[in-house]
């Protein structure tokens, strides 16, 4: 099998090491990579950590085609960003997963933080924390050049000075000059005091098929042999190759993304920079071959970027070669994302433009921005506030928040999302902020490839970007290279069976295309899933207020953003409420079911009408609402089909059948479950025996049992009993006729408390609740609030069902 088998734990406070076996089922799941970490980030971290923190865990991990697969050379780190406060995955190419993996482990879990600077040496098994003190202070290649004198053949990763000075956008840098990027985890990597890990591996990695993986690896090889592309312009350009393209669509972002392209923009050009290429470089087992070293005037700089090019000139209206190259040079020896600080450098231009900062910084002047990279790096002066990002700096800086050029803190990379509405949907719903990589529809609306899809249509984009998300998570989860999929998909269906053939022939693990993209979604929902527990929701999938205004200058001139017709489609696409939280019942279909987030607001439709019933359910749906109850009153007035059609009409929204049961258990759940509910309500007081038999039809038909406390005298002993019995959850309820005859509500919620602590199961609580009484049901100890009336009978069911969500800290 292609896995190592094993993964290793650091803990650096108290310098213990440990292995653990990888755990296969998890690993049928989520493949590995970027998939297997975001599973354990969200089981291992406590919501709302502080990044830079102890707790905060740095995660590295290959995949199962790592070191075996062409263009297979590939790893990434997972942590919670500084930047950012998402989940967030780097990815990485070169050779040191590939060296992990012959060293043992499929990947390596970091916690804790070591009072002094350490660096970790792994040798085929053989782990040691080493003292980094003397290596503190020092830039990358210094820190790496030394500890490979000490670590003969080794491949080492290291962080630069902006790590060990936490700059928010810290990279991690290894011996071949590519960085884990983006989000800040060098500045984790140096609140934890580490400078470096070096490594060193001769175990061979084996697919458990040898014949049928060499079969479709040769398959795939040639895909990538032979497409223009990936064959060719890739390698004799590298990523170079969009300047001109972008530019020529008029979405090359200039002046801080007040602009649409630039005249001058040649200078930076694949085609014109190829004459400086003086070697090329490729990842390991890669035919592509994108590297490059170039020397450009006094200049040599190693693997400059489309991205570092446009941040760090074009957008700070810079066309200088060399001057681009010395600032990608320092951006590597010091260790900071070059997306990020080129972001910040321009949006400082503006603000000095403006006149909201003293610091007179133009844009243009090419010694203000290497003097600024260096500042940032050792946080000097203005570069104090620079190693902040973009966001912390329009917060600090009065009347700039308007033009500071971010999504969820992320900046943004070198595409104006007013001339590309595939891409700008791409950027606002990535779970790790504004990024090109979680989809990039740049080959459809820019390069054609497989085919060009107008870049300011509106329809059909919403599905494209959500196929690529999906996709693109299990190629970093396989950690195999992005760029494959140019040769691989020959459709605008996104055709994945290459890739599914070399996961099963490596590790005995059937995918088929389906089963495939079924993993890269069930990746997708449980990052999403974490950002949602940290407080993120429909708010933060938004783009920056600039690009409300026409786009000026360019191909796109006069164009904005369109994101608000975009994101309900995508939402919807993706089983997720208009919150943009993913729904139970897609969890339930990627088999995340356990990964339920609560509070979930329960409305209860106690209609006797069904139009009248789904008016209200769609304003309730509307405003957020979690679960619809079908109330006892609309299935006796309209039987099982008022379950149907609240199904048909609400396929993605979890539906509660409140049947009340006393008797003929399974016929009842069974009914209700062939017509679509998710959860049949039965009464407590029913005898034991319905009880089970309820239960039994809920196992059978894959649906849960909600048991009624309604009128039951010891209701701490009854819920323990129900537990026992096997239901779901526990109904704490006060009946309309006690709620009517009381004049008022009359939840003892002390009570509720009792049977919260009793059972450990989630229980509901209903009877008269309001957006004033909700949060103390909240309070004892209730995942469920189930509101009918309050919201039922409001002028306004939409605005009530968000004034109850918000009382209970639901927004």
């Amino acid at each position: 099998m292609s896995y190592a088998g094993k993964l290793l734990f650091v803990e650096l406070s108290e310098r213990k090491v440990e292995e653990q076996e990888i755990d296969l089922e998890i690993a049928s799941k989520f493949i590995g990579g970027r998939g297997y970490a975001a599973f354990l980030l969200f089981k291992m971290l406590k919501p709302k950590t502080e990044p830079l923190s102890n707790e905060n865990p740095l995660i590295f991990m290959t995949g199962p085609l790592t070191g075996i697969a062409p263009a297979s050379g590939r790893s990434c780190m997972t942590s919670k960003s500084p930047l950012t406060n998402t989940i967030f995955d780097s990815q990485i190419g070169g050779y040191f997963g590939v060296e992990l993996k012959k060293a043992g482990y499929d990947g390596m879990v970091i916690t804790g933080a070591s009072k002094v600077p350490v660096y970790l040496s792994i040798k085929n098994g053989n782990v040691e924390i080493k003292d980094a003190s003397t290596l503190w202070g020092l830039n990358v290649s210094e820190t790496i050049s030394k500890i490979k004198s000490k670590e003969k053949n080794s491949r080492v990763l290291a962080i630069g000075r902006a790590g060990e000075n936490l700059v928010k956008y810290a990279c991690i840098i290894d011996d071949e000059g590519r960085a884990l990027g983006r989000g800040g985890l060098g500045a984790v990597m140096g609140y934890k005091k580490l400078k470096a890990i070096a490594v060193r591996g001769k175990n061979k990695i084996t697919p458990v098929n040898t014949y049928a993986f060499k079969k479709y690896s040769k398959e795939f090889s040639e895909l990538l042999k032979n497409h223009p592309i990936t064959g060719d312009i890739l390698g004799r350009f590298g990523t170079l190759l969009l300047m001109n393209p972008v530019n020529k669509h008029g979405v090359l972002p200039v002046r801080n993304f007040t602009r649409g392209g630039l005249d001058e923009v040649g200078h930076l050009s694949g085609e014109t920079l190829n004459k400086f290429l003086k070697e090329r470089r490729g990842c390991a087992l890669c035919p592509i071959k994108c590297g490059r070293i170039m020397k450009i005037g006094e200049t040599q700089t190693l693997n400059l970027e489309y991205e570092t090019a446009w941040a760090l000139g074009i957008n700070c209206c810079i066309s200088d070669p060399e001057t681009v190259a010395k600032a990608n040079n320092l951006c590597n020896e010091l260790g900071m994302d070059t997306i990020s600080m080129g972001n910040c450098i321009a949006f400082l231009m503006e603000c000095s433009e403006k006149g909201l900062v003293r610091d007179k910084i133009a844009f243009g002047d090419k010694e203000k921005v290497l003097e600024l990279i260096q500042k940032t790096a050792h946080r000097r002066g203005i570069g104090n506030l620079l190693a902040e990002g973009v966001k912390m700096m329009s917060q600090r800086i009065d009347g700039s928040e308007e033009f500071a050029i971010h999504v969820k803190g992320l900046e943004l990379p070198a595409y104006d999302p007013r001339g590309l509405t595939g891409q700008a949907l791409a950027y606002v719903t990535s779970n790790r902020g504004g990024c090109h990589l979680r989809a990039y529809l740049v080959p459809q609306e820019i390069l054609s490839i497989p085919e060009y899809v107008d870049n300011l249509r509106i329809e059909g984009k919403a599905k494209m970007v959500k196929e690529i998300e999906d996709i693109f998570a299990v190629l970093d989860s396989l950690l195999i290279c992005k760029f494959t999929s140019l040769a691989v998909f020959s459709t605008l269906n996104f055709e994945v069976d290459i890739y599914a053939k070399l996961l099963t022939t490596a590790t005995g693990f059937y995918f088929d295309e389906d089963e495939l993209k079924k993993a890269g979604e069930r990746i997708y929902n449980i990052e999403r899933l974490f950002n949602v527990r940290e407080g993120f929701d429909y708010r933060h999938d938004r783009l920056p207020p600039r690009f409300a205004k026409p786009l000026i200058g360019g191909a796109a001139e006069g164009h904005v953003e369109r994101i608000g017709e975009l994101l309900p489609e995508y939402y919807k696409l993706r089983g997720w409420n208009s919150q943009g939280i993913p729904e139970e019942r897609k969890l339930k279909k990627l088999g995340l079911e356990y990964y339920k987030q609560y509070p979930k607001l329960q409305v209860a439709l106690d209609f006797r009408d069904l139009e009248d019933a789904i008016e209200c359910a769609k304003a309730c749906v509307k405003g957020g609402a979690h679960w619809l109850e079908v109330g006892t009153p609309l299935i006796k007035s309209e039987g099982m089909h008022a379950v149907r059609k609240l199904r048909e009409l609400f396929p993605e929204k979890t539906i509660v059948a409140d049947l009340k049961t006393m008797d003929t258990g399974f016929l009842e759940v069974e009914m209700a479950a062939q017509a679509g509910a998710d959860i049949v309500g039965i009464a407590g007081a029913a005898n034991n025996a319905t009880i089970s038999d309820a239960v039994g039809a809920g196992r059978k038909y894959d649906v849960e049992i909600m048991a009624d406390l309604i009128n039951i005298g010891d209701v701490e002993k009854r819920a323990k009993e129900l537990e026992k019995l096997g239901v779901d959850y526990i109904e704490f309820h006060i009946s309309i006729d006690e709620q009517l005859r009381s004049g008022n509500e009359k939840v003892p919620f002390p009570l509720v408390k009792k049977v919260v602590d009793s059972v450990n199961i989630p229980v509901a609580v209903a009877g008269g609740l309001r957006a004033d009484t909700a949060p103390l049901a909240l309070k004892s100890g209730a995942k469920i609030i189930v509101v009918g009336g309050a919201i039922t009978r409001a002028a306004d069911p939409e605005k009530a069902t968000r004034l109850i969500l918000k009382s209970i800290g639901v927004v």
